[in-house]
């Protein structure tokens, strides 16, 4: 199942609704809060028509994004300036001594125009009230220059006749000269400009919701840098939780959406990256399936001694698998059956479309006939019975074991798995060779000490530099042993309905597991988690 990279498509149908929606994106530092709000700028389609409004320090990486953003920080700049313009309207020389000019100068700063020099098509009704109250002391910072103060530096004396509130009113701008497309409006952060006009970030909250978005049809988005439940998430139509997280001494990273008004949210929680500098939502829906079996392309070794687990992600990561080695592959219990059946699907049919042998025992007692009705679809005919055997229990009594079905009799497992006895069974495959086996199933016929009693079978495979590949869960008994043992172990997990693989030898990152069925293979694709 591919995941489609980019912002939950639930919160892009929230923007998309008729009418103006607001969402507070929230959480501690680095958890991506920009990223998502300028990319999702892109992906709704609305850079022409969108206002970045950003209190912090410029951000080369952010440009290096996002290109179209260098020009709009830089008009931005230009647009503040302009609205910052003195003019001196009288000068009165009082001394002029030894050189020394000192000089009664009056300033005006320009004041706020509507867009284009036209009459105001926005209400500005909660705006100009906010202003009002600023002007009157009744709100903001008493260090904050007020509009229509007088201030003496210099020897001058400027009065600030223009507005109280220059990128606020800039933002009003943008959603008029835009007018009648809607608008995208991003506060980065509500916080910090909110700490900058001493005001509290629910009265500039306010204020926009009013007269933007209810009012005006438009969409802003304030980025909080909060990461717990505050008394602001009342105001947003929309809230969204980024948060920083800890999985087995691994960075996590989880977004919640908490709120979508007016829009139906049919998965709450996403694992999300910021690999490639981007936000990838990872979806647990499926969204393609394996429609007509196609044939494997062998996957070539590593080296002489690192031979392909059939899927090259799975060998970037962890290098392939080692000849004469043991690898362990634990699956959590919840991981659901398909991720099981892909990865194995993968190792199997490598080593049999290569001409190699594959002994396997399957998960959750399976047959040669269900193994077989999977693999071979995607191998040439013929090659699946010459390569693969798969161990059987002798339940059904006396009946002739089904070719290339191996009987486990149940009582001795180094007996019943005799290596010299498989490599018998494999005339014409090539060395090396692949045990392949499920300890649920081991231990659901020999007991929990089954790989105490599988000396043997080990001994043989590691002397012919062949592969052993055990697939364990966390509730059989044998997955910490067989996992101490080792020279290779790989966890898949399922995290909040997201799949998650990563290696504990050798050490990785968390990375997200999915599958691509071009030409009708199940490809793994990892996207690290950073």
């Amino acid at each position: 199942m591919t995941q489609r990279a980019g912002i939950p498509g639930d919160i892009l149908e929230f923007f998309r609704n008729p009418g103006g929606h607001s969402m507070i994106a929230k959480g501690s530092a680095g958890t991506g809060k920009t990223t998502f709000a300028l990319q999702l700028t892109e992906e709704l389609g609305g850079i022409a028509t969108s206002f970045y409004m950003s209190t912090r320090v410029s951000d080369e990486s952010l440009y290096n994004q996002f290109p179209w953003l260098r020009d709009r920080m830089k008009k931005a700049a230009m647009e503040i300036a302009g609205k910052q313009f003195s003019k001196t309207i009288d000068e009165t020389p009082i001394l002029k001594e030894a050189g020394t000019d000192i000089s009664f100068e009056t300033r005006v700063r320009g004041d706020h125009r509507a867009a284009d020099g036209a009459k105001r098509r926005l209400e500005r009704t909660e705006l100009d009230k906010l202003e009002g109250r600023i002007e009157m002391g009744e709100e903001g910072d008493e260090t904050y220059a007020k509009h229509g103060e007088g201030q003496v530096s210099d020897g001058t004396l400027v009065f600030d006749l223009g507005s109280d509130l220059p990128e606020i009113d800039m933002a009003y701008d943008a959603v008029e000269k835009n007018l009648p497309q809607k608008t995208l409006i991003l506060i980065d952060s509500i916080n910090a400009l909110a700490e900058r006009y001493g005001i509290h970030p629910s009265k500039l909250i306010n204020t926009l919701q009013k007269d933007l978005v209810e009012s005006a049809g438009a969409s802003v988005v304030f980025i909080l840098e909060d990461s717990g439940e505050t008394k602001l998430d009342y105001l947003g139509d929309g809230v969204v939780l980024f948060q920083s997280r800890e999985h087995a001494g691994r960075r996590l990273r989880v977004m919640t959406i908490e709120k979508l008004r007016g829009t139906g949210v049919r998965q709450h929680k996403f694992l999300y990256t910021l690999d490639g500098a981007r936000i990838r939502a990872f979806d647990i829906r499926p969204s393609e399936r394996l429609a007509t079996p196609g044939s494997w392309k062998p996957v070539e070794d590593l080296t002489k001694d690192e031979v392909s687990t059939g899927n090259e992600a799975l060998d970037s990561l962890i290098g392939g698998v080692r000849r004469g080695r043991i690898m362990c592959l634990e699956f959590g219990a919840s991981v659901p059956t398909e991720y099981v059946d892909n990865i194995r699907l993968g190792l199997i049919c490598n080593f049999a479309a290569l001409g190699r042998g594959v002994a396997h025992v399957p998960m959750r007692r399976g047959s040669l006939d269900l193994l077989r009705d999977v693999v071979s679809p995607h191998l040439e005919a013929g090659t699946f019975d010459l390569h693969v055997r798969v161990f059987e229990t002798t339940s059904l009594g006396g009946i002739e074991a089904p070719k290339g079905a191996l009987m486990m009799e149940g009582s001795n497992v180094d007996t019943d798995l005799k290596w010299s006895n498989v490599e018998y069974h494999l005339p014409k495959s090539q060395h090396p060779l692949l045990s392949l086996l499920s300890f649920d199933t081991l231990e659901s016929v020999y007991g929990d000490g089954v790989l105490e009693q599988l000396s043997g079978h080990l001994a043989a495979v590691r002397r012919q530099r062949d592969l052993f590949v055990g697939l364990t869960t966390p509730l059989t008994a044998s997955s910490a042993k067989l996992a101490s043992m080792a020279s290779q172990h790989v966890r898949v997990e399922n995290l909040d309905g997201s799949i998650v693989l990563y290696g504990e030898k050798p050490h990785t990152e968390l990375h997200s597991l999915s599958f691509s069925y071009a030409k009708g293979i199940p490809k793994a694709v990892l996207t690290p988690i950073v």
